[in-house]
């Protein structure tokens, strides 16, 4: 099957490179859960961030963001709680 490449976010909207980044996140999460190859698109340019995105804006939970967050997310430098792909 090919995924095709969803529409960037980044310069679109506020915080567009985080929601493209976690985009690729939760795809390549997803994948390795169903044993199958990640797309190309979740490696491509602009799919992880420069600087260190934490879901919570304050430093009290920074440490835990980062034991927590699923491997996908760190890979991408996003920092999540661990039940980030269990919320709908």
């Amino acid at each position: 099957m090919l995924a095709e490449e969803p529409p960037r976010l980044a310069g679109s909207i506020e915080e567009g490179d985080v929601a493209d980044a976690y985009l690729a996140a939760v795809a390549v999460a997803l994948c390795r859960s169903a044993g199958v190859v990640p797309p190309a698109w979740t490696r491509g340019t602009g799919r992880a961030l420069r600087s260190p995105w934490f879901a919570h804006p304050g430093a009290s939970l920074r440490a835990t963001l980062i034991l927590e967050s699923p491997a996908s997310f760190r890979e991408r430098n996003l920092f999540v709680s661990e039940n980030a792909l269990f919320r709908a």
